[in-house]
């Protein structure tokens, strides 16, 4: 064999060899491993539409939790004074004028499945009222949450809202995260009295919580089995009634700016802390990144220590 045939030989044999991964299959699964190009997207959402929830028509904690309702409603519409069409409120936290009772629940979920949404729209649901978690194995789906008419887990609420496609979905509910089988709470004596400041609603930071996600933001306003206060302690800018409602407010009301809720969400959860008066502290069950997630919920704020005399109504 002349030395020319010899390397003719190596190189029709190397080029056999890698045949292979020249063919279809071979080039579906080299593909395969490339990660798809992300969806381009505007930097906001188009239409933000927000639904009001509460536990608000039955005593206990009604009042607390209607002021809830109020002061989210209120600083979304100061945030969206100067647009006012991109902001949609379905407010079920009213009677139902059709019947004059509150929202049952095939209402509530006939409203929900029936916002007309279009593909770069967010979709921000805001809960005030009684929960609990009704297994600890998957405490954000199954977290119970009790309006006038009845009980909604959160995947409830929110499957018939991805089935909708929107662009984003943020969902913050102001209820307790006890365990079902756990106790009702602390027994309460005493309200903390609301210390009102004139502060205006910072219009960047609601803006940009509610128009710039992508994907889900879940919070709600206490840790896995713990308890959360329909009253507070502190400075209640947003006129709100709950702890959690109140630390919300409270930032959204802050000179300090944010962008996004994985940057917002330790103040959140700190100002909840203050707002409880270190009884209970926001969690997060999604802010896109679990790393982020799981650092955040660790954030703690000093203690305060309080009289017994100042314990306030709990969830």
């Amino acid at each position: 064999m002349t030395t020319r045939t010899k390397v003719l030989a190596v190189v029709f044999a190397t080029l056999a060899l890698g045949l292979p991964y020249f063919t279809p299959v071979f080039a579906q699964q080299a593909a395969s491993n490339v990660a798809a190009p992300a969806v381009a997207r505007p930097a906001e959402a188009d239409y933000v539409h927000v639904v009001l929830l509460v536990f608000g028509h039955k005593g206990g904690i009604s009042a607390a939790c209607q002021k809830d309702c109020k002061g989210v409603k209120a600083a979304l519409e100061t945030a969206f004074a100067d647009d006012p069409d991109r902001l949609i409120i379905h407010d079920l936290s009213p009677k139902n004028p059709k019947t004059d009772k509150p929202y049952t629940m095939k209402e509530t979920l006939d409203v929900i499945k029936g916002i007309d949404l279009g593909p770069n729209d967010n979709v921000f649901v805001f809960q005030s009222g009684h929960g609990a978690i009704g297994n600890r194995n998957d405490p954000e789906m199954s977290h119970k949450l009790q309006m006038d008419g009845g009980s909604l887990t959160r995947a409830q609420i929110q499957k018939p809202i991805e089935a909708l496609k929107p662009r984003g979905i943020i969902f913050l509910t102001d209820a307790c995260s006890g365990f079902s089988k756990g106790g009702k709470g602390v027994p309460t004596a005493e309200e903390f009295e609301p210390v009102s400041l004139e502060a205006g609603v910072n219009i960047k930071t609601v803006r940009s919580l509610m128009l710039r996600p992508t994907g889900v933001v879940a919070i709600t306003a206490a840790d896995d089995g713990k308890l959360a206060q329909a009253s507070f302690k502190g400075t209640n800018p947003g006129k709100a009634g709950s702890a959690f409602t109140v630390a919300l407010l409270r930032a959204w009301h802050s000179d300090t700016s944010y962008n996004s809720w994985p940057e917002f969400f330790p103040t959140l959860r700190k100002e909840t802390g203050v707002a409880s008066g270190n009884r209970h502290f926001a969690r997060a069950f999604q802010l896109y990144d679990p790393t982020v997630v799981a650092a955040a919920n660790q954030v703690r704020p000093p203690a305060i220590n309080l009289p017994v005399s100042q314990f306030v109504p709990w969830r």
